[in-house]
Parts: structure tokens; sequence; C-alpha cells
């Protein structure tokens, strides 16, 4: 497991690699459980946070690393302001015509989180009149609002962190969002009387790494690299010493 790194020292430069090396400026969420999370002792931990790091060894280049909420990450991939960003993304044709999308590294399912007694709740009884919180700027925020928007009232929130809020405060009375990121909350005093409380809203969607668009011979490395790191069992490791269960 890679040592945890100090919010710190990710926004200044992380060498991992001798001085004369490329420079790549790397974005990630800046709250997302499992993934991108400040610890107790204001260390910024998880899943996405390591495996940039190990990449960046991989890669032989040297990152610099910026925090930040899901929509301020998709503006600076697309400006080119980064050149990497890690926000468990998938693809739609819409991002797809801004920048570029690695090789799937895990695949993420979407289900509601609500109060435990809810659970069986006929889907369009489930949501009826409820408001509802979802990541701004994410795919469960255009399929809600497509799908439910006129039944529900929706609750936009710039991080995951604040979407669990939201639920432990009684700000929203539902959640909906990839269940590895919520999977936290539910495990937590504060999410002790909520779960899941609907099936999957879909079968699951590849996630990758995004990268601007201007640089595809750098998205070839990415590749390169997530598959080394795959194949030799590092991403594993990764991702065992978050969660106990298998999430490719």
């Amino acid at each position: 497991m890679i040592p945890r790194i100090v919010l710190a020292l990710m926004l200044a430069m992380v060498a991992v690699t001798p001085a004369a090396a490329e420079e790549i400026v790397v974005a990630l969420t800046d709250s997302t459980p499992n993934f991108s999370m400040r610890d107790a002792n204001g260390s910024t931990t998880g899943i996405n946070v390591e495996l940039a790091a190990l990449l960046c060894s991989r890669m032989q280049v040297q990152c610099t690393f910026k925090p930040m909420p899901l929509v301020a990450l998709i503006a600076q991939v697309r400006d080119g302001k980064a050149h990497i960003g890690f926000a468990n993304l998938i693809k739609t044709p819409e991002r797809e015509q801004v920048m570029l999308f690695s090789r799937p590294y895990w695949r993420s399912s979407t289900a509601f989180v609500g109060p435990s007694r809810l659970a069986g709740t006929p889907l369009e009884t489930l949501l009826q009149g409820r408001k509802v919180a979802v990541q701004e700027g994410s795919r469960q925020a255009n399929w809600l609002k497509t799908q439910f928007g006129d039944q529900v009232e929706i609750i936009a929130l710039p991080t995951i962190s604040d979407i669990a809020a939201a639920l432990a405060q009684q700000q929203a009375e539902l959640a909906l969002a990839p269940m590895m990121t919520l999977y936290p909350f539910l495990l937590s005093p504060a999410g002790g009387s909520f779960g899941f409380v609907s099936a999957p809203i879909d079968p699951g969607w590849p996630v990758h790494v995004v990268v601007t668009k201007t640089r595809p011979e750098l998205l070839r490395r990415l590749d390169r690299a997530l598959e080394e790191v795959k194949h030799d069992g590092s991403l594993g490791r990764i991702t065992r010493s978050y969660v106990p269960f298998d999430i490719f």
C-alpha cells in the first residue's frame, strides 16, 4: 500500500521522478469516500489518490496533485489546465467531445440511499415528492432530472460527503450516487438507520481516468501504466485496502 499523501504535499509538487522529468497536473475530486477523502489527521487518502501516485511513478512523470469539486475538475481537464483527472467518470457523448478517456479500471453501479424502512418501496412511490441529493454535474444528476425531474426536488451538492451530510442532517430524504461512494456512510454511526432502498438503476458502467484532449500521447502512456498495475496486482492491493470486495 502506498503511504498516505498529506494534503499540503499534494498541493505542492510531488516529486516521484528526477527533477528533469515531465511535469503533469493531476486533478482529483476533493471529497469522495473510498476514492479521495481526508482522514482524521487531515491527510488525503483513497483509491484514486494512491492510484494516481502509482501511475505517475510508472509513467516516470512528476505530478502536481490538485483536489477540487467534480464540476471544476471537468472544466480544468476540458480547458487543459489539468492534464489528467480522477473523478470516477463514465463516458457520455458530451464528455467525449471535450476530453479523452482511459481504458476502464472499475465498474460503478448506482442506487438510491435512504431510511432503511423505505426499502422495497416501488420506485415511483419512493420518489414521489421527495428531496433527493445528487452530486452536481454527475451522471446521476442528469438521469434523475431526465427520468423523474417533475416528481422530485433535486438537491445538487458539490461532493459525495455533502450528500451524506444532507442525509444525516435530514436536508434530503434520499440520495442517488454510486454505491461504492456512499458505502462508508452506511457503515458509520450517522448512517446506521440508512441503507440502499432501491435496486441499482443500471447494470454498472465502466469508470475511466480522463485526459485533456490535446494530449493523446499522454493517454497512451496512461493506458499502458493502467494495464501494468491491473496485471501485476497493484490496483487490486490498493482497492482491497479500502473495500473488502472486488470493484472490477
